[in-house]
């Protein structure tokens, strides 16, 4: 794949729960339009760990069958257990993904040594690809650069990370070891600098809802505006920000709606924005000329 970005697509769900697929098709479009290199269904922001186990087999399928082999497709498979992961990992073996994307289990582990037994023990369980994904923010435990080299070594079917640590992905691309595994950087507020270094893609969220500016970030990155990347990225990050300031995930529900994409982006838990929030959203998106 050339460098670019790949988007953590959101999963829509009507109020039951149930997969939204037209919904889904047309973000899908819509992001290999703007020129997305692959896509990761069911990420942290694809509520993966929100879905129920049928729905998340239904969306894995969804996303292959509307890429039609354009561009590689990732599938989110995270969970607290051996067990529970080999599970999600087995309903979706049949699907022609090109790989699994594994978290650290997030709700109680203690050592590098246990981590990687859950990554060695569940990646035993796919012919498919794997893709480690370090979000510390969330699991609270960080895959290091020592795990990592271990890992690539017992690891046949390991492809790649995704991480913000740039320190561990600077010695991982220097690292001959490392030839063909490739990175997903997730540090977006920083993603024109590191760019040229080499890194790899920028893998987040943030391109389903602003791709304009998603599109043209790569654009002028490609061809060394770097002001114009600049604008773009800032662009981003200010819509990121107001979500933020919004609640981020009823309102990314609402901008998504917005650009056309029907259904709920949020779990089930959330609370619907008010209308006076989807006007400073609406406002938001019409400033950075998304819509």
């Amino acid at each position: 794949m050339k460098f670019g970005f790949v988007p953590a697509l959101g999963t829509p769900t009507d109020k039951d729960g149930l997969f939204c697929e037209n919904s889904y098709r047309l973000q899908i479009e819509r992001m290999i339009d703007a020129g997305a290199k692959a896509l990761l269904s069911m990420g942290s922001m694809g509520k993966q760990a929100f879905l129920t186990s049928g729905e998340c087999v239904k969306v894995a399928e969804c996303a292959v069958s509307a890429a039609k082999g354009r561009v590689p497709v990732y599938v989110g498979a995270m969970d607290n257990s051996i067990a529970r992961a080999c599970e999600r990992v087995r309903s979706m073996e049949h699907i022609a993904l090109d790989a699994f994307v594994l978290t650290t289990p997030y709700y109680e582990i203690d050592t590098d040594e246990q981590v990687m037994k859950y990554f060695r023990s569940v990646a035993a369980a796919t012919k498919h690809g794997v893709i480690l994904y370090d979000l510390p923010g969330v699991t609270k435990y960080k895959i290091n650069y020592g795990m990592l080299c271990q890992l690539r070594r017992d690891i046949p079917n390991l492809i790649g990370i995704k991480s913000a640590d740039l320190n561990m992905l600077r010695k991982v691309r220097l690292n001959p070891d490392f030839d063909g595994f490739e990175i997903f950087y997730s540090g977006l507020d920083s993603f024109d600098v590191v760019y040229p270094w080499g890194l790899g893609y920028v893998l987040d969220g943030m391109p389903t809802c602003t791709p304009k500016n998603t599109e043209r970030l790569i654009t002028c990155m490609d061809n060394g505006d770097k002001a114009g990347a600049a604008e773009a990225l800032n662009n981003i990050i200010y819509f990121r920000d107001l979500m933020l300031e919004c609640d981020l995930w009823p309102a990314y529900t609402a901008a998504m709606n917005m650009l056309g994409f029907e259904g709920s982006h949020a779990p089930d838990w959330a609370i619907d924005s008010s209308d006076e929030t989807v006007e400073v959203l609406r406002q938001g998106l019409i400033k950075i000329g998304e819509i």
